[in-house]
């Protein structure tokens, strides 16, 4: 997160700029990580749908 190695780091070092709102900001960032995860995995299903046809003798 932001550049840091870990989403710990930035909240070790961010983390007092927001000292009543770290809930809100764990939601938030747990969301964008599952957003992109998701994003991630329509990414490699929309990949894989050539190969996927071929196998199943529908490329066109």
């Amino acid at each position: 997160m932001l550049g840091h190695q870990s989403a710990t780091m930035t909240l070790d070092l961010y983390g007092h700029l927001l000292a009543d709102q770290l809930d809100e900001v764990a939601d938030a960032m747990d969301v964008a990580r599952a957003a992109g995860a998701a994003a991630r995995r329509a990414a490699g299903a929309v990949a894989a749908l050539p190969a996927l046809r071929q196998a199943e003798g529908t490329a066109t």
